[in-house]
């Protein structure tokens, strides 16, 4: 099973510090490392509220990298 994550890349996310998030999905061990899909994408429209994150079909709001992975952890849970 595949999860698709699409961090936004819009200059308000990137301001607010996507790259770090970039940057921790880019390294996680490989046993998620194969089982996710990232991806970019323009605004989500919630620019006062980033960076923004999609797992699956979960919009994440002022993202951190904890919050993507444990919204990804939580996916690959229900998934099984």
């Amino acid at each position: 099973m595949i999860v698709p994550v699409k961090v936004c890349a819009g200059t308000s996310c990137h301001l607010l510090g996507n790259q770090e998030i970039i940057d921790v999905l880019e390294n996680m061990p490989a046993q998620y490392q194969n089982c996710i899909m990232v991806g970019f994408t323009s605004c989500f429209g919630a620019c006062e509220q980033g960076p923004c994150v999609l797992v699956s079909d979960k919009l994440i709001y002022q993202a951190t990298p904890e919050k993507v992975i444990q919204a990804i952890k939580e996916e690959l849970r229900s998934k099984k």
